[in-house]
């Protein structure tokens, strides 16, 4: 006779310490734990220092620029490598990489050095995320894939909430070289942690040049049955958020007339969801993974376009904590999905090209929203988002469950 279902806290909880059980987990979430605190630091810190440095706008957008341009090089780098060469070196390469990288704005701080070091960073990361993502399920038994996942989102969240404002103090107080040091160190700690990694091996059997990796992913991708769904649910996503993400700050301030505290206080109602989310994994983990993370665009869908309709501030802070939630569960299931569904001989490189149709997708976004937002108005185009973002959640249900049914 089986016992009462636990309790979805007890249940997460249990999770996260069936997956922390495994030494090979521990080394590889405390690395991104250390590394994603330099991240964040620098994050805060660098466009900051910049915009002190010129006094201008443009000047902040061109390394926020070059940072997008890093991830998308980086992931179209990174399908040579991730599936081809062994996790282990890879990681701690790529790690004393950006840990020489993040060095130069220790050694030279300036306008110049902050674009190319916003560049290298971002090749970095594109290499190393779709590689740490892939890596997990060779780490971690099947059941303790979400909670592996959700401990990973948990962590960074959380140093968002913590790290981020350690950089704009170190920048205020005039010790920016401090806050881009420490992330250099950040890489160099991760690099030597991961040197305890299992010796995992190549996942190719038999090596093939890096020229062909590509080719061999674009090949592979109609015989796994979910990439097409999510390659258009992840571009019509990116459409959609990329905008509205970037331009919050200004829905706050021109749509409800709130102050720098008011939209600090919006934040903190995301990230506050943001932790809670993968909370409730449990509590959906009897429904296909398809339907959740479809659920989870309509409800971001219809979170957007109320966001553009609504008028109280204190009703859209709480719309974004829904929003919060909502988004960490669904990613946190869509990173599962992925790594159950996609063969391991190619998940790397469709971690790796979802990330690039994603950030593609984002900064064509950003550039149209811009615009939009002056012709149309900040609040259509919210809701405009919205409406591209139910679109893509309707696609891939429809487009997934079609996958699920022919199985």
């Amino acid at each position: 006779m089986r016992g009462a279902p636990l309790h979805p806290l007890r249940a997460a909880l249990f999770g996260y310490r069936l997956a922390l059980e495994h030494e090979g987990y521990r080394r590889l979430w405390l690395a991104a734990v250390i590394s994603r605190t330099g991240d964040t630091i620098n994050f805060a810190a660098l466009p900051l220092f910049v915009l002190a440095l010129t006094h201008s706008a443009p000047a902040v957008a061109t390394t926020v620029f070059a940072e997008g341009v890093g991830l998308i090089a980086g992931g179209i780098l990174a399908q040579s490598i991730v599936d081809r060469l062994p996790p282990r070196r890879l990681m701690v390469g790529v790690d004393l990489a950006r840990a020489a990288a993040a060095g130069l704005m220790v050694a030279l701080p300036s306008f110049a050095t902050a674009v190319g070091v916003s560049l290298l960073l971002a090749l970095g990361t594109a290499s190393f995320a779709p590689l740490s993502n892939a890596v997990v399920p060779r780490l971690v038994p099947d059941r303790a894939l979400p909670a592996a996942n959700g401990l990973q989102w948990t962590a960074g969240v959380l140093l968002q909430m913590v790290a981020a404002p350690i950089g704009g103090v170190l920048v205020n107080v005039g010790a920016a070289r401090l806050a881009f040091a420490l992330n250099a160190l950040s890489f160099l700690i991760s690099g030597f942690i991961l040197l305890g990694l299992p010796n995992l091996s190549r996942v190719q059997a038999e090596v093939t040049s890096a020229w062909r990796q590509l080719p061999e992913l674009v090949r592979a991708i109609p015989r796994v049955s979910i990439l097409p769904p999510l390659i258009a649910m992840q571009a019509l996503a990116a459409l959609a958020v990329g905008a509205t993400s970037a331009l919050l700050v200004v829905l706050a301030r021109d749509a409800y007339g709130l102050n720098g505290t008011g939209y600090g206080l919006w934040l903190s109602a995301i990230a506050v969801g943001a932790l809670v989310g993968p909370l409730l994994i449990p509590l959906v983990a009897s429904i296909p993974a398809y339907r959740v993370v479809s659920g989870a665009y309509v409800i971001r869908g219809l979170g957007d376009a109320g966001l553009g309709l609504l008028n109280t501030g204190i009703g859209a802070g709480l719309l974004l904590g829904v929003y919060g939630f909502n988004t960490s569960s669904g990613i946190v299931t869509y990173q599962t999905m992925v790594q159950r569904e996609v063969p391991a001989k190619v998940r790397g490189r469709a971690f790796a090209l979802l990330d690039i149709v994603w950030q593609s997708g984002r900064l064509a976004s950003i550039a149209v929203g811009a615009g939009l937002a002056a012709s149309i108005g900040i609040r259509a185009l919210f809701v405009l988002g919205g409406a591209l973002l139910i679109l893509s959640g309707f696609l891939g249900l429809i487009s997934l469950s079609s996958v699920h049914r022919r199985r």
